[in-house]
């Protein structure tokens, strides 16, 4: 009994003991002490060793207010010879801080003379770090909760280990030095320059925006992106869009370790409003909207009639199309084949489309580039010029060409680029769908396409015998099931109930109180049920689709419902025909038709 307690009060004295020196012995002490020591040692002069003769351990700082956010700064507490040139050759924290020509720094009659003076800037203004910090694993930024990690020299626990070796470097300092450094060209922040260049050439503005710089909608703004993220997630996201977010619709670039490096620079530099900035600046630079801010980064390129083709074949490599599109044997995996464009689509529709993507295709996920006309011009011109003859030995051939890779090796429409479809691609092998659908109209789809959505008329491709033979195939492997003879459906012809905005209003009532819950309040197909549905309820604001779709369709949609989804046949709910002619006028007064639709309805 004895022993235990000898044994416990030691114990209980050595863990006082440590917490008593932690206490009132500090590293920071030891570290000033050996400078101190070392300085005199080192000292040629009396004026060199009266510098430090005397000189007794304490805590250093220096307070910053000319660059953004008032900071405290005791870095100089550990790095107390920064500015002593002796020590050079010494090992941190007891080491010099190197000089830089191409950060200001000069060099006069033997001895350097630095631009950012500690006194003035600090340390955490370039470094980042965690400024009041006295112990390393605090003031460097290692706990993974504290926000501002030494840009390159700290990798926190918490961070993915096949990216941590490509995190450190000086020259992530360079994003720091972009808050004041905003000119192009500056010398000391050549990798931010380079990351910007690619920041357009991949076209990443077309879905994000920065402020003074780029006005893309689609994408989180990111004009303060340096701030909120750290390194480790603005890597993530250019490797891997989809680690953080599984639904992403950011393509992956496959760029190389430097030019990935260079970009995570770039965006680490845009941390809102930069310190050279003033007031007026900022002013003028919201003032700038549309084509200019773009324009700027990205010069038009003049387009000559002889080279029209030529110069659209360059632009739609050069501005980034095949980082979603496929074209012959590149593939992005985001975004539809190009590679029978010319086939498929007529230049007209090409050119609206890249003016303004969401005209043709209501939930398209391309951005609205800000191109000139004439580049569009010359980019339809070469996407309506590609008419290759595919080589389509047999149905099953011509699936795997053609529709796989949206409807899916299987049929069920998990095709490689079905999630970045706004309606998902139909499960072909819902037998309820495919089985109560007149052959006539699922031929239809397949050479007519379906306007406002992703699938293409192959028309011109395919002859009759050929989509009649891919049917078979779908019939075949897919559905699983023979098709049976249709009941007759008795729906009219053309809504009985005239248009006015009586009979819109009494359809707008019925639809919020029985449709909205799937097709949502605005009717865009976005409602409360709509996540847990598959495919998608409608969007009923598709005025491509909707223009399209004769009357007689849309009453037998809305009374018999559509088998193989979650639309039910709502003549069961005791809907009359003049209901559901007041449904149809709403929705068809939320799609009025242009004087020259570009769609005709199919009867």
């Amino acid at each position: 009994m004895q022993l235990a307690l000898a044994i416990g009060s030691f114990v209980i004295l050595l863990v006082h003991g440590v917490v008593f020196y932690n206490q009132f012995f500090h590293d920071w002490e030891r570290y000033q002490t050996a400078y101190f020591d070392q300085a005199r040692g080192l000292a040629k002069t009396d004026a060199e060793r009266a510098a430090v003769t005397g000189r007794s351990a304490r805590i250093e700082q220096v307070i910053v207010t000319n660059f953004g956010e008032k900071r405290v700064d005791r870095c100089l507490t550990c790095h107390t010879a920064v500015d002593d040139p002796r020590f050079t050759q010494h090992a941190h924290p007891t080491k010099t801080h190197p000089y830089s020509e191409a950060l200001g720094d000069v060099r006069r009659n033997g001895q350097w003379e630095r631009r950012h003076k500690f006194a003035d800037f600090g340390c955490t203004v370039c470094h980042d770090g965690q400024g009041r910090g006295l112990q390393e694993h605090y003031s460097h930024g290692e706990d993974h909760f504290w926000p501002d990690p030494l840009l390159g020299f700290v990798t926190q626990a918490g961070w993915r280990a096949d990216y941590t070796p490509h995190l450190k470097g000086t020259v992530y300092m360079e994003a720091n030095c972009a808050q004041c450094h905003t000119e192009e060209n500056f010398p000391g922040t050549a990798t931010v320059q380079q990351g910007r260049e690619l920041f357009f050439k991949s076209n990443c503005y077309g879905c994000h925006r920065i402020e003074g710089m780029s006005d893309g909608t689609l994408g989180p703004d990111l004009s303060d992106g340096g701030k909120k993220f750290k390194l480790d997630y603005l890597w993530e996201a250019i490797d891997d869009p989809r680690a953080n977010l599984a639904t992403s619709v950011m393509p992956k670039f496959n760029l190389t370790t430097e030019e990935t490096r260079a970009l995570v620079i770039f965006l680490k530099s845009r941390k809102g409003k930069n310190l050279s900035e003033t007031e007026i600046q900022r002013y003028r630079l919201k003032l700038t909207g549309g084509a200019e801010l773009v324009q700027a980064a990205i010069r038009p390129v003049t387009i000559t009639p002889a080279a029209m083709l030529e110069q659209g074949k360059d632009l739609v490599r050069d501005r980034a199309c095949l980082a979603c599109h496929k074209l012959g044997d590149e593939d992005g995996g985001i975004a539809p084949d190009l590679t029978y464009e010319g086939l498929l689509k007529e230049e007209d529709w090409l050119f609206a489309h890249f003016r303004n993507p969401r005209s043709t295709v209501a939930d398209s996920i391309m951005p609205a580039f800000r191109f000139t006309d004439d580049e569009f011009r010359a980019m339809s011109a070469y996407l309506a010029s590609l008419r290759p003859a595919p080589r389509l030995a047999s149905a099953a051939e011509t699936y795997r060409a053609l529709c796989e890779r949206c409807h899916g090796e299987k049929g069920d429409g998990h095709g490689t680029i079905a999630i970045y479809l706004d309606p998902y691609p139909r499960d072909l092998t819902k037998a309820g769908f495919m089985n109560s659908k007149p052959v006539e109209r699922l031929a239809g789809s397949i050479r007519d396409g379906v306007p406002g959505t992703s699938m293409p008329g192959w028309g011109r491709l395919l002859d009759d015998a050929q989509i009649n033979g891919l049917l078979d195939h779908i019939q075949t492997e897919f559905t699983r099931q023979p098709r049976r003879e249709l009941k007759a459906r008795k729906v009219p012809d053309a809504n009985p109930v005239a248009m006015s905005a009586e009979s819109a209003a009494r359809g707008e009532a019925m639809f919020v109180r029985r449709c909205g819950g799937c097709h949502g309040r605005k009717a865009d197909g976005k409602g409360p049920n709509s996540l847990d549905i598959l495919p998608r309820p409608r969007n009923l604001r598709n005025a491509p689709f909707v223009h399209s779709t004769n009357d007689a369709r849309m009453f037998d949609a809305i009374l018999y419902g559509v088998q193989g989804t979650a639309m039910p046949p709502w003549i069961d709910y005791g809907l009359s025909v003049n209901d559901v002619g007041d449904l149809v006028n709403f929705i068809r007064s939320l799609n009025p038709e242009q004087k020259e639709s570009q769609y005709a309805r199919t009867d």
